[in-house]
């Protein structure tokens, strides 16, 4: 049951990450990426003020339980708790991300049996 519930989230995050670059059309500002640990699309400052004013974030969150989701924060953002926790949204970091010159966001599929981070399906992320 385990693996058909990773199996399905993966498919949702898979999906939702596709919806986006071919969404996007010819003039992309999503770039598609692939680590050892994860497959995704890195948004870039131009794409990245709409992308958190739009619907996806909030379908990610709604889709994608909080514990299979990792989020990788710069280190000075204001989203990080005083232990080094974050109860941020996908639309706050976003959105964070959008307010700083050169920011944007990354969205990434990550393989759930990696011993760095098992469980995990999804990263969230921002950069600047």
């Amino acid at each position: 049951m385990r693996t058909r519930a990773i199996f399905v989230l993966t498919t949702l995050s898979a999906s939702a990450a596709a919806a986006l670059v071919l969404g996007s059309g010819a003039a992309s500002a999503a770039v598609p990426f692939t680590s050892p640990d994860a497959t995704g699309v890195v948004l870039l400052p131009s794409e990245n003020a709409a992308f958190a004013a739009g619907p996806i974030p909030g379908a990610i969150d709604a889709l994608v339980p909080a514990g299979v989701q990792r989020v990788d924060l710069e280190p000075d953002s204001q989203l990080i708790q005083p232990d080094g926790s974050t109860f941020a949204s996908t639309y706050e970091i976003a959105a964070e991300a959008a307010a700083h010159p050169g920011g944007g966001t990354f969205i990434g599929v990550l393989n759930p049996f990696d011993p760095e981070d098992p469980g995990a399906v999804l990263v969230v992320g921002q950069y600047w």
